[in-house]
């Protein structure tokens, strides 16, 4: 399996405080089954000052702690960024790092309470560039608990959505783990990762919340899910989603509609999604 989300580089932002926290993350990760790990520090969140030559740095250190180790298990740099109105501007100075550094997709964090109005022209602009956003853990934004549909415009436009595990578990509460999974069952969301931060309450596991998915919606999307698209995802390859399900379709598995929002195979925007994603 492959993590795209994970706190792991030590000392950086409110992950591991040490190199040693941070290899035995590395430990329990590798245990559960994963072979890679994208390390995505928070940026541009108002609290932690990290640059992309930190991040590049710890991954190149990490690294080399792991093969001393002999650990089977390889970290490539990213970056959590939160939303903000400069957010188009860093990514053009290369402030902010894309996912393994391959100037394809960026991870985008949103508040936890709202679903910011400015979001949609926000990612537009992205995409002007040629990056994909990769929205992270909308399932834990009390907005889109109360209308999950919020994020329809997001992912018809070409946004991917990405759950994190502990909420498929229940780790973030009753509410986010209905929402994650409603999100994953009606082709809204499109991964999994762990978000770790930690070896404790928040560590980088992924299996438990596979089996939710295999249970829930068969073996060929967890696939999918935590193998196919991430992987695509490190190589900076383009990764068509299913078109979302209708608000009505809220259960089952996802698959394609016969009509877009705007005709068949979702018009414009999915002809937009198509080549720009490339």
């Amino acid at each position: 399996m492959i993590d795209i989300h994970c706190h792991i580089l030590p000392g950086l932002d409110d992950g591991p405080p040490t190199v040693e926290t941070s290899l035995e993350m590395c430990r329990i990760a590798a245990a559960d089954g994963i072979r890679s790990i994208v390390a995505t520090p928070h940026m541009l969140n108002g609290m932690y000052a990290v640059t992309a030559e930190q991040v590049l740095a710890g991954v190149r250190a990490l690294n080399e702690s792991l093969a001393a180790e002999g650990l089977s298990l390889r970290v490539l740099p990213g970056a959590d960024v939160h939303v903000d109105k400069d957010l188009p501007r860093c990514l053009a100075e290369k402030k902010v790092l894309t996912l393994a550094d391959k100037g394809k997709h960026l991870m985008v964090e949103l508040p936890q309470d709202v679903l910011p109005a400015e979001i949609g022209d926000l990612l537009f602009q992205l995409q002007l560039k040629g990056v994909t956003p990769i929205v992270s853990h909308p399932e834990r934004n009390v907005e889109v608990q109360r209308n999950p549909d919020a994020l329809r415009g997001l992912v018809e436009r070409g946004a991917l959505v990405q759950v994190t595990a502990g909420s498929l578990t229940g780790a973030f509460g009753s509410r986010a783990e209905a929402c994650g999974l409603g999100l994953l069952r009606r082709g809204m969301a499109h991964l999994v990762a762990t978000d770790a931060h930690n070896t404790g309450r928040r560590p980088p596991r992924l299996s438990e919340a596979r089996a939710v998915v295999e249970r829930e919606m068969g073996p060929d999307e967890a696939r999918a899910v935590f193998e196919e698209r991430p992987a695509r995802l490190l190589e900076g390859a383009y990764v068509e989603p299913p078109e979302p399900l209708a608000a009505s379709a809220g259960r089952g598995r996802v698959g394609p509609r016969s009509r877009g929002p705007d005709g068949a195979g979702g018009g414009a925007w999915h002809v937009f999604r198509r080549i720009f994603g490339r």
